[in-house]
């Protein structure tokens, strides 16, 4: 699981996304948006596995062009993802035309909403019953991910606490990733050194973490190789 936006929106106005954005991030869910329009619009370089929810305007200039859109989807969702998509848009009779050409990407959605712009008035109307009716119903409809992995606290600071984490159970990945304080209260020796493991849940909207202290000494989790062993007196080290 990757920390990052968990709703992404492409449109090329942004103004038409602001009600939504709004209220998610009342609700401290993490948004990004991707400006969609011609003159300006950029494809991501990389995709997010963050995000669960992604609202997709179609019409990016005067004609719609699928593959367009599809290519929006491609760049932001990883193949095979579980993700949800609304197709927010004044055309969203397209939809189907967009789904056939992401079916073949690898890009399927595991839900699919149609929300007709000009169903809502956008500089009066408060999103915040049709977006936890949506969650509520992604909560059913797209499954919760969980990702569960080993920490060592190594500083316990004013913005809150730095831990080590090991991402990878089999290769030593590791990632220093901070958390707040809130998350530890359960830990009786919250100090560097200590080893915690970390479960995240994930659904569309919400993320939850639990740390817990593990009881058992985890250092050789944590023991990264030295690369340069044995090579102390090769030339490349000496210094003349």
């Amino acid at each position: 699981m990757s920390f990052g936006p968990q709703v992404a929106f492409v449109d090329d106005i942004k103004s038409e996304i602001i009600p939504l954005e709004r209220v998610l991030q009342q609700q401290h869910t993490g948004t990004i948006f991707f400006d969609a329009a011609p003159e300006r619009s950029k494809f991501p370089e990389k995709t997010y596995d963050s995000i669960k929810v992604l609202f997709l305007d179609l019409y990016y200039s005067a004609q719609f062009e699928a593959y367009i859109s599809a290519q929006w989807v491609k760049s932001i969702i990883p193949p095979n993802s579980n993700y949800a998509l609304i197709v927010w848009s004044k055309d969203t009779h397209k939809t189907n035309e967009l789904l056939e050409i992401l079916n073949t990407l690898e890009r399927k959605p595991a839900y699919v909403e149609t929300w007709q712009k000009t169903e809502f008035d956008l500089n009066s109307h408060n999103f915040t019953d049709n977006i936890n009716y949506l969650l509520s119903q992604l909560s059913n409809k797209v499954y919760e991910e969980e990702d569960i992995f080993l920490g060592q606290i190594l500083e316990v600071a004013e913005d809150g606490v730095y831990i080590n984490c090991r991402l990878n159970s089999e290769k030593p990945t590791f990632q220093v990733r901070r958390f707040d304080y809130k998350l530890l209260e359960g830990i009786r020796n919250c100090a560097p050194g200590t080893f915690v493991r970390i479960n995240i849940s994930s659904t569309p909207g919400a993320r939850k973490i639990v740390i817990s202290e593990e009881k058992e000494d985890r250092s050789k989790y944590f023991e990264q190789p030295d690369f340069f062993n044995g090579l102390e007196g090769n030339s490349f080290f000496i210094q003349g």
